[in-house]
């Protein structure tokens, strides 16, 4: 198992247009990117091109949320909203590089050093696509992943 290094760090709010559902399976959620790539193709240039999923719920029922942050706001349009993800003050993050197939592995240590180091969850994981996988690949080694979890002390 590979070592992953914790960070504690603040996250700025963030401006995102963003699709949301629930889906059956973390993979499952390709036809949100979908939505969100066909909203950003009509508004050229006012994405970032660091994307990312907000989970705001786990297993059985996977409450998904993919955004774009975004430069300037765009008007919301059918399942599109645009709207600003909260400040963090004490976000822990670790860094995957590798498929999506193990990034199982740094979630494990992660939380294992969310709960060694004294601190709870306390909000909803990010995955913040730093190199994405290529075509939506579970098995792309070169995808390059920052997991964050929202803590506060214990």
């Amino acid at each position: 198992m590979p070592t992953y290094d914790v960070v504690i760090k603040k996250i700025e709010p963030q401006l995102v247009a963003s699709v949301r559902d629930v889906i059956p399976s973390y993979p499952e959620q390709g036809h949100l990117w979908n939505e969100l790539t066909g909203y950003l193709q009509l508004h050229p240039g006012v994405a970032d091109s660091v994307c990312l999923t907000v989970y705001h719920s786990d297993e059985p029922e996977i409450d998904a949320e993919v955004c774009a942050p975004l430069h300037s706001p765009t008007p919301p349009r059918e399942r599109v909203q645009v709207h600003e993800l909260p400040a963090v003050e004490r976000m822990a993050c670790a860094v995957h590089h590798g498929p999506f197939v193990t990034i199982g592995e740094a979630y494990k240590a992660i939380i294992t050093w969310i709960e060694t180091n004294g601190y709870r969850i306390n909000g909803p994981c990010r995955e913040v696509y730093l190199r994405c996988a290529e075509k939506g690949s579970q098995t792309d080694p070169n995808t390059v992943t920052e997991i964050q979890f929202p803590v506060e002390k214990a």
